[in-house]
């Protein structure tokens, strides 16, 4: 079955913040066309992408970008790999899936999986997406109250990513989710990833040309350090990861005189762990 979407990308029913899930998704499904020497591949989104009635090819206009969104998710692959390693059996938690295709990517046979996303997208990813025994799909807001009681109990090891969300929720959201995030494990460890943008970068998506045509904006980013666990003194920083410094000049040498001026990045990825101990959360600088 071909799923047809309007003419120049844009996705019938969903809004501005969530259009944007075309944007890593038409990354990941370039990738092995634009960035060969990566070694990254996603055959799923590839497939997907060729049942979509869709020209993914004007996102290519900003190449950067992409392999920026690529280095992204291969980020993000190993942590997630690296937590299957010591717990094979855990379930994943993905907040505000869009198309996310790291399931098709990382799956052990083992692990269970979470796709969390608003109706619209649910429904969406119910067209592209077949049924797994071992994934469920919760359609949830994750700013509304009360979300985690859709998501049953999270027993045993938990691993939350957050890809492409924080940035377009309100401070006040990103601080509740953190909360729920927290209270909602029931035993076993728990490490939450996700991506961010500096406190300087809100308001500022008119700057990256594919946000600007949908219509997305930034709401919230990191001011310092002493925010990275979000508020939550229960979430540990274990470390902060690089992005747009992995592409190399010019990136790595401005971003990190940035990072040096104002104590975070322009843009990373947050790996935190989940602590009974409410006090001395501390980790690296960003």
């Amino acid at each position: 079955m071909t799923v047809r979407l309007n003419a120049g990308c844009p996705v019938a029913g969903l809004g501005c913040v969530e259009q944007t899930l075309l944007i890593p998704f038409a990354a990941r499904a370039l990738a092995r066309r634009l960035f060969p020497s990566r070694g990254f591949a996603d055959p799923a989104a590839e497939a997907i992408a060729a049942r979509l009635a869709c020209d993914l090819t004007p996102f290519e206009a900003d190449r950067e970008m992409l392999r920026g969104l690529v280095e992204r998710s291969l980020v993000l692959d190993q942590l997630l790999r690296d937590f299957l390693k010591h717990h094979p059996d855990a379930q994943v938690l993905s907040l505000g899936s869009g198309l996310s295709t790291q399931f098709e990517r990382l799956d052990n046979g083992r692990l269970r999986w979470v796709d969390v996303d608003l109706p619209e997208v649910a429904e969406l990813r119910r067209t592209l997406f077949p049924p797994h025994p071992r994934r469920h799909l919760v359609i949830a807001s994750v700013t509304e109250v009360g979300w985690t009681s859709r998501l049953g109990s999270l027993q045993g090891p938990t691993f939350v990513v957050a890809e492409g969300l924080l940035m377009y929720l309100e401070r006040a959201q990103v601080l509740q989710l953190a909360r729920d995030l927290a209270e909602v494990q029931r035993g076993g460890p728990a490490e939450f990833a996700y991506d961010y943008y500096c406190a300087q970068m809100v308001g500022q998506a008119w700057l990256n040309a594919s946000l600007c045509r949908l219509g997305a904006e930034f709401k919230w980013g990191l001011a310092g350090s002493e925010e990275l666990s979000l508020g939550e003194p229960r979430w540990r920083v274990i470390d902060t990861y690089p992005v747009m410094e992995r592409l190399g000049w010019p990136y790595d040498i401005l971003w990190s005189w940035f990072r040096l001026f104002t104590g975070v990045r322009p843009y990373g990825i947050a790996h935190l762990r989940l602590s009974n101990d409410a006090l001395g959360a501390c980790g690296p600088s960003p």
